[in-house]
């Protein structure tokens, strides 16, 4: 709780920043950004729902509590650098995750190369995943974004090419490689041990005036804790403006899992209702439904009030870290969650 207070100070200290696209340290070489949430939340289960959360029947202060802040810096005309480090919900703020820190070449007007570490680029969302400000809901679909066991970076190269198709319309190839990355996954009563060998894969984007449309491909060579395995990752989805209404759908698939997602938001000024369902399947079946309201109370300072059903199908323990049932708990957990997003 006392973080979660530490954290709500800083963020409405820094209401205060003189521009929302970062403060600019020296000129504009060097330039600071950051984001921050926090919520208060509480199930009516006590089995721990998420493994990287882990809400249960008790109010929860820190659980979902995030603070990145990012450095980038313009070193010429044709290179840049940038860094992020990310308290994300499952660390303590004395072992903060480099997100990433990378060095990017222009080689042209339309390709850019980058070595370092890097994001992920699996999901729509995948790059602002951290940045509750940059999606309608509290946090992103866990059915679909937590297939990865939240490994959301990779140590590695990537190209980024950018053809215009239109006034309107751009296309974007983005191929990645990468490799020996380490991760530790802390379910509470165990950990698993995540050594990846290669991480490779391309992500095609298609962007218009008013939509979205991701495909991604992703192979990875890994031991998880000291078994070597294999992994062919699909994912299709996309985003739709219209009029006053956002429409999202995500859909990932690999030998062990299988999950979605649909939402719809409704943008009314600063109100922003929406609604939700997201399934998985095959490994975890799990279904959940989520309705809740964003008020957007300055253009970077949101709030959101969120219900969600988690529902754990068939004797899985679905998103909980362990069956329910161990506990003499039922399958299903209602969540409610108010949660407050700023970003600088």
């Amino acid at each position: 709780m006392r973080a979660a207070r530490v954290v709500l100070v800083a963020a409405l200290a820094l209401i205060a920043a003189p521009a929302w696209g970062g403060i600019a340290l020296w000129d504009d070489y060097l330039v600071l950004s950051g984001f921050a949430s926090v919520s208060a939340a509480k199930s009516d289960n006590a089995t721990p729902l998420y493994i990287h959360r882990r809400f249960d029947d008790d109010w929860c202060f820190d659980c979902d509590t995030t603070v990145g802040l990012q450095l980038d810096s313009q070193l010429s005309e044709s290179w840049r650098a940038s860094a992020q480090v990310v308290k994300r919900p499952q660390d303590t703020f004395s072992d903060p995750q480099f997100e990433w820190g990378y060095l990017g070449w222009q080689l042209t007007d339309n390709l850019q190369a980058r070595g370092g570490r890097l994001r992920l680029p699996l999901f729509v969302a995948s790059e602002y995943y951290y940045v509750g400000n940059g999606y309608p809901w509290a946090r992103p679909p866990i059915d679909v974004y937590g297939t990865m066991l939240g490994i959301t970076s990779f140590n590695g190269l990537d190209l980024l090419y950018n053809y215009s198709l239109g006034d309107e319309l751009e296309l974007q190839l983005h191929p990645f490689y990468g490799g020996h990355n380490h991760e530790k996954v802390d379910f509470g009563p165990s950990t698993l041990k995540v050594e990846t060998k290669v991480q490779t894969g391309v992500s095609v984007k298609l962007h218009g005036a008013r939509f979205l449309l991701n495909f991604t491909y992703f192979y990875a060579d890994f031991e998880l804790d000291d078994e070597p395995d294999s992994l062919d990752v699909f994912s299709l989805g996309g985003r739709y403006e219209f009029v006053q209404w956002e429409l999202w759908a995500e859909f990932e698939r690999d030998k062990l899992q299988q999950a979605a997602y649909v939402a719809a938001a409704w943008n009314l000024d600063s109100w922003q209702p929406y609604v939700m369902v997201s399934q998985a399947w095959k490994r975890l079946e799990s279904t959940s439904y989520i309705a809740g309201v964003r008020y957007n109370w300055l253009p970077n300072l949101s709030v959101n009030l969120e219900y969600q059903l988690a529902d754990a199908r068939n004797g899985s323990s679905g998103q909980f870290t362990l069956p329910p049932q161990t506990l003499g708990e039922p399958t299903e957990a209602n969540l409610v969650t108010l949660m407050l997003s700023y970003n600088f």
